[in-house]
């Protein structure tokens, strides 16, 4: 309005629609990269860094994030490496987004932009009375910060809609409520910690799982204690109720009704953090992180993730040393590489130069189940190497190792049992139930039964029916595969 108002007595408004010609012709004519043909991929493996962070407080890693007392560790690592990408990549390609649409527009946008004063001028010559210099030079003046104006607002409203879903997205994140109540008291407490372990006592513990449509919980009255240093194998069906066990014990949930004490002290009494620095849990939900092999055996002791002497030895406990040396990038190699490729309106021709691009891109690399059940039991080792465990969970987490691999875990995890209580979720009845203190046999929710092994077999109940079964297998004419899933 300023210019339509200093330039009214050179036709107003159209010195000012000949002001932002030139911004208007540059967003109408150029053409960013998503309407190219072509193939885009991230290589920076700082990018990938970021991204793989990022995915780690998603919902997928969500049990060992809380587990492992991850959170520091992400921040730290992330506002690292996020900073180092903004100081470094202002000038990246992938930020270098415009083209033009033939050579002959920096000329037109030339002329366009000498344009304004041009009119003016031709103004000045038809009617001198009406003009000054002093006129020109604002006209001048206000035609360039027009100009620049224009193309900043058409500039930043490209970006607008992806920082706005920026800031949603960081106000969504502290808008979440913790829904376990943390407690004031610290871990170990000194009076009530006993040196062979953690202590558990369940009292009347009932629990449903939140949203659950079941008309039964998960749990129903339970009642057990566990003594410090005690070897516990919790055994029965699917749907018993063991692993949920587990999930209260590391207080990943809290009981519906009951009470749960952990050196006869309430659970929720304790700082979590502190608390889950003395529990190691190696169960069937562990991921792999988005990282290379080394951290994510490294993750299991944040606070000694440099040492390399600690992550080899991890390694050997956890029996994944031997393959990974194995790969080409050995401890380096990450399996899932967060790499970001975009195929834009590239033809379907498979004879296409970017079809043989797309080819010869880095490819995820992947390992077999047992493979990677063996990495996390690496991560379980480094953080039992880390002095501060007083309990070990470990539910079912050896499913894709054969039977020798299986031996061989549990016999180290049993190796290294002094100071610590240990609580097993099996359904393969083998050297473990014989060796253990006490086996508590759930079924529908409850504690069907307990006591050891040869105590139960006595009973002729529950417990000896499921063995039973197992053992069936391995005779003439059983089927092995059959019993172990009616198991």
């Amino acid at each position: 309005m300023l210019i339509v108002h200093a330039s009214r007595t050179s036709g107003g408004p159209i010195f000012a629609l000949l002001c932002i010609s030139k911004p208007f012709l540059h967003a109408l004519s150029s053409r960013n990269i998503w309407s190219q043909v072509c193939v885009i991929n991230a290589k920076d493996p700082r990018y990938h860094r970021v991204k793989a962070l990022e995915s780690l407080s998603g919902n997928r890693f969500k049990q060992d994030y809380i587990n492992g007392n991850l959170g520091d560790y992400i921040l730290s690592e992330y506002e690292k490496v996020s900073e180092d990408l903004r100081d470094t990549c202002t000038d990246h390609p992938w930020l270098q987004m415009e083209r033009r649409s033939s050579p002959s527009f920096d000329v037109l946008s030339e002329v366009l932009g000498d344009l304004p004063m041009v009119y003016c001028a031709i103004n000045a010559i038809l009617n001198p009375s009406k003009f000054s210099i002093a006129s020109i030079a604002v006209l001048q003046q206000s035609s360039m910060t027009l100009r620049h104006s224009f193309d900043s607002i058409l500039y930043d409203a490209k970006s607008f809609r992806q920082q706005m879903s920026k800031l949603k997205n960081l106000y969504t994140i502290s808008s979440v409520k913790n829904k376990l109540q943390d407690g004031d008291s610290s871990y170990p407490q000194s009076n009530s910690m006993s040196e062979a372990g953690m202590a558990f006592d369940l009292k009347n513990v009932s629990f449903a799982y939140p949203g659950s449509k079941k008309k039964t919980n998960a749990l129903n009255d339970v009642s057990l204690s566990i003594k410090p240093g005690a070897l516990v194998v919790i055994v029965g069906a699917n749907g018993s109720g063991k692993s949920t066990i587990i999930k209260l014990l590391a207080r990943l949930y809290d009981a519906t009704s009951g009470k749960i004490l952990v050196d006869n002290t309430p659970i929720q009494d304790f700082r979590g953090v502190e608390l889950r620095q003395a529990m190691a849990t190696f169960t069937q939900d562990h991921h792999l992180f988005p990282l290379s092999l080394y951290e994510n055996i490294a993750l299991g002791y944040p606070e000694c993730s440099s040492n390399m002497d600690l992550v080899l030895k991890a390694a050997e406990q956890g029996g994944s040393s031997e393959f990974i040396k194995k790969l080409k990038d050995g401890f380096d190699t990450i399996l899932d590489p967060q790499n970001l490729t975009y195929n834009i309106n590239v033809p379907s021709d498979p004879d296409h130069p970017l079809h043989k691009k797309m080819e010869a891109l880095e490819k995820n690399i992947d390992i077999s189940g047992g493979e990677r059940q063996r990495v996390v039991a690496s991560r379980t080792f480094m953080q039992l190497n880390s002095g501060k465990v007083k309990f070990v969970a470990v539910d079912e987490p050896s499913s894709a190792l054969d039977p020798e691999g299986e031996f061989q875990l549990f016999d180290r995890l049993i190796a290294g049992r002094a100071g610590k209580t240990m609580v097993f979720v099996t359904h393969r009845f083998g050297h473990l139930t014989r060796h253990a203190d006490t086996i508590i046999c759930m079924k529908d929710g409850a504690i069907a039964e307990s006591g050891t092994h040869g105590e139960l077999l006595g009973m002729g109940g529950e417990y000896a029916k499921l063995y039973k079964i197992q053992a069936d297998a391995f005779s003439s004419g059983g089927d092995p595969y059959k019993a172990t899933k009616d198991a």
